[in-house]
C-alpha cells in the first residue's frame, strides 16, 4: 500500500501539469524564501531598535513650559520619552554630545551609550524651577569657601580642589574651582564625587549649575575627564542653554499665529 501512495503521489496531475511532488516542493522552497526576507528585515529592525534605545534622532522642536520660562528643544537632546511634548512640565531632562553639544544621531549612537568613564562625552542637564538665589558660581564665596576642608589639591588645566566638610553631609565630594578672572563667563566652580567612595562607578560624577531667564536652574553633570576641558564648558553651556529659552515676544508671535491660522 505504501509503495502504491508513493506512485499515486508521482503521477502526472494532468489539469496543473506538474507532479504534486513538484508542487509540495515549490511550496516549501516559497516558505523558506520567505522566512529568510522575515529573518532579514526582523533583524534590521531589532538591530535599529537596539540603536535607539530610547533615544530618537527626530529634530523636531518641542515647546515646554517651566516655570515662568520657556524653552524650545529639539526631540533629540530630550532624554525621556514622555517629555517629549508641548506644553507645561514640573522638569526636563536633556543629553547632549560633547564637545558638539548635538542631540542623538544614528552616527553617535556609540557615544550616548557608552558607559566607561575614560571615554564617556555625554553631559546630562536638568532644567527645574530656581530654588536658590545664587547659582553654583554664586555660591562659591557665600557657601562653599565656608565648608572647605583640608589642604587645595590640584586638578590640573589650572584647576583646585578642597574636600566638602562631612559636617554638612557631603561625604568624598570636591569642590573643583578655577581662578576668579575668568572674563563674563565667571568662576568655574563644580562639585566632583570622588569614584573610591562610591560602590559604583558614576556616569557623570561631576555637578555644576547656572541660572536661565527668569525662573530656571539648569543642573549641569558631566564625566570627570571633561574637567581638562573646563574652559570650553564654561563658555560653551551657559550659550547653549540660553540659546533654547524662547522670548516673550517670539511666544506671543507663534500664539498669534495659531490663532490666526485657528480661524482660517
Amino acid at each position: 500500500m505504501a509503495n502504491a501512495a508513493a506512485a499515486a503521489d508521482q503521477e502526472f496531475n494532468f489539469e496543473r501539469g506538474l507532479p504534486i511532488f513538484a508542487y509540495r516542493i515549490l511550496a516549501g522552497l516559497a516558505v523558506l524564501t520567505f522566512l529568510s526576507i522575515a529573518i532579514v528585515v526582523a533583524g534590521k529592525y531589532y538591530g535599529s531598535t537596539l540603536i535607539l534605545a530610547g533615544h530618537t534622532a527626530s529634530r523636531e522642536p518641542f515647546e515646554i513650559i517651566i516655570g515662568n520660562d520657556t524653552v524650545s528643544v529639539p526631540a533629540n537632546m530630550i532624554r525621556k520619552k514622555e517629555q517629549r511634548a508641548n506644553g507645561p512640565a514640573a522638569s526636563l531632562d536633556l543629553y547632549m554630545y560633547w564637545p558638539t553639544r548635538s542631540g542623538f544621531e544614528r552616527d553617535l549612537a556609540p557615544a550616548f551609550n557608552d558607559i566607561a568613564p575614560e571615554t564617556n562625552a555625554i553631559i546630562f542637564v536638568t532644567l527645574v524651577p530656581r530654588t536658590t538665589l545664587h547659582d553654583m558660581t554664586g555660591r562659591f564665596d557665600a557657601v562653599y569657601r565656608k565648608i572647605m576642608t583640608g589642604p587645595a589639591t590640584s586638578f590640573g588645566a589650572g584647576l583646585e580642589g578642597k574636600l566638602l566638610s562631612r559636617d554638612h553631609g557631603y561625604i568624598g565630594e570636591h569642590l573643583v574651582y578655577g581662578p576668579s578672572d575668568t572674563g563674563t563667563e565667571g568662576r568655574f566652580v563644580a562639585r566632583c564625587q570622588d569614584a573610591t567612595t562610591l560602590e559604583k562607578t558614576l556616569l557623570a560624577p561631576c555637578e555644576t549649575d547656572i541660572h536661565l531667564g527668569e525662573t530656571l536652574t539648569a543642573r549641569i553633570r558631566f564625566p570627570g575627564r571633561l574637567l581638562a576641558e573646563w574652559k570650553d564648558l564654561n563658555r560653551a553651556l551657559p550659550r547653549v542653554l540660553s540659546g533654547m529659552l524662547v522670548k516673550s515676544e517670539d511666544q506671543s508671535s507663534r500664539s498669534k499665529s495659531r490663532i490666526d491660522i485657528e480661524r482660517s
